[in-house]
């Protein structure tokens, strides 16, 4: 390569991963900053762990499926490392080497970077935040509820209303106890086909839409299907109206149950079994009317019993006042094996991104395979990037962002000792100063803090000095007075204080 082309060269940056310019980290710094602060209200407190961690890690608690999606790294001396993930495996590293020093429960919250080399599409990118928080020691429904309050508090204080965003929830133990009664031994296959029932049925409509378009629109068009909630004639806003689509709107349910119940039956499960439980996977409603459903689908004589922790949970939910944030969902399982009780996922309201904003649950131990004592919690993770898409789409505004507080404009001074003095004092007083002494213009002074969006401006003068004042002026109204040089900082903190 010649010099001259090595001179227009341009390297632009990796697929999946994103430049944040100022005006856009302040959005993400606010979302995180909303993270932190709700986390500390309840008595959280942050911890930090490594962005990269031995491989062997994530192959002890995460599973080759992750291990797949990873980065990974060979340091010099042969190690086998990878870019973090997720944070759960570094969690449970700390843990198993400390949690003894720690007075239970044990309140911890974290927002690392995280990477994963996974295909990319709405929501999902290859370098993120993901907001962690668990409490852990103590085995009481109280922290259940208390995890998901944060949860739906975060997302709520971040824009988005109870019209468009939900919590789903349910019971891992009750689910196994459901299925127990029902004669069905092998609940983890159940639990993992759950998981993957929307995922199903679009993959039959898929199979369906074959022939009659393209690859691409095959896979938006079930996309849109499977969003639906009950389709009718709107849904052909969305998508082509033709003889099969029509077949595939005007069979909606009857394909949702089919697709279930063969799927179910793939795992020995008889037609009559399937049935009951394609029955509790389409119970989604308020706390309330899902347990009365439930009771009257339940297959044993321990309903009350099987139930008691979502009926106890529902009580704490709404002590909290989060009661209309929540549904009880029979269909979620969340694929994970070591979920072991109270499991839930944060959803927008209208489908718009197929991917959950957040999601976790309770588990019975989280350190002992890595050589520690037992320890139960519950927590969730959380990616900043599916609520920052939601937030747009749904128009919320960000809090406005102030740069800082004064500017100080210097007018044709041969000695700026004072004014560095000034802002000196300014900032001891926590003021954010801009101090630009250079020889400008009053103009150029008054653009640059324009473009900031300043308020208040100092302006500098060698009459000033000689009067030992300055001239404080509004730059919104217009408005101006002269100072004097020792009161300025009073009375420009007053002046920001109302």
């Amino acid at each position: 390569m010649t010099e001259e082309e090595m001179k227009k060269l341009k390297v632009g940056r990796p697929a999946g991963f994103r430049d944040f310019y100022p005006e856009d980290y302040t959005k993400v710094d606010f979302v995180l900053q909303t993270m932190r602060r709700i986390s500390q209200e309840y008595g959280y407190v942050e911890y930090v762990s490594p962005s990269i961690e031995l491989r062997k890690l994530y192959e002890l608690k995460s599973g080759e499926g992750l291990i797949k999606e990873t980065f990974k790294i060979e340091s010099r001396s042969g190690q086998e490392l990878v870019l973090i993930p997720e944070l759960t495996p570094s969690l449970s590293r700390m843990l198993a080497a400390k949690q003894q020093y720690y007075t239970k429960p044990i309140r911890w919250f974290s927002f690392p970077k995280c990477y994963r080399d996974e295909t990319l599409q709405r929501g999902r990118v290859k370098e993120f935040w993901q907001y962690n928080i668990d409490i852990l020691g103590i085995d009481e429904i109280y922290a259940d509820a208390e995890i998901i309050t944060i949860l739906a508090r975060i997302i709520n204080e971040c824009g988005l209303s109870k019209e468009q965003f939900v919590v789903l929830v349910n019971d891992r133990e009750f689910m196994q106890q459901f299925m127990v009664a029902l004669g069905i031994s092998d609940f983890l296959a159940v639990f993992r086909l759950f998981d993957r029932k929307d995922k199903l049925f679009q993959e039959r409509i898929q199979e369906m839409l074959k022939g009659a378009f393209e690859e691409d629109q095959i896979i938006d068009i079930a996309l849109k299907i499977r969003h639906a909630k009950k389709p009718d004639e709107s849904i052909f806003e969305q998508i082509p109206k033709t003889k099969i689509t029509e077949e595939i709107i005007d069979g909606f349910e009857s394909i949702r149950k089919v697709t279930l119940i063969d799927a179910l039956k793939k795992l020995e499960i008889s037609k009559e079994q399937a049935e009951i439980l394609y029955e509790l996977s389409e119970i989604k409603d308020t706390p309330k009317n899902f347990i009365k459903k439930v009771k009257k689908l339940y297959p044993g004589e321990n309903s009350i019993e099987a139930l008691k922790n979502l009926e106890d949970l529902a009580l704490i939910l709404d002590n909290f006042g989060i009661a209309d944030f929540i549904l009880y969902d029979g269909s979620l399982a969340r694929g994970l094996d070591y979920y072991t009780g109270i499991i839930f996922e944060a959803w927008s309201k209208e489908g718009i991104i197929p991917r959950a904003i957040a999601g976790g649950g309770r588990y019975a131990d989280l350190v002992a395979i890595l050589g520690g004592q037992p320890l139960t919690g519950v927590g969730f993770g959380f990616g900043e990037t599916v609520l920052m898409e939601l937030m747009s789409d749904f128009e919320v505004e960000y809090p406005r962002v102030e740069i800082c507080d004064v500017y100080i404009a210097p007018i044709k001074l041969d000695d700026f000792s004072i004014i560095i003095d000034l802002s000196n004092k300014l900032r001891t007083k926590g003021l954010k100063v801009i101090l630009n002494p250079f020889n400008w213009k009053m103009k150029r002074h008054f653009e640059n803090a324009e473009r900031i969006d300043v308020e208040w401006m100092i302006i500098v003068g060698k009459k000033d000095l000689a009067n030992d004042s300055v001239t404080l002026r509004n730059i919104i109204s217009g408005d101006q007075e002269t100072i004097p040089l020792k009161k300025i900082t009073t009375i420009l903190q007053k002046k920001l204080e109302k």
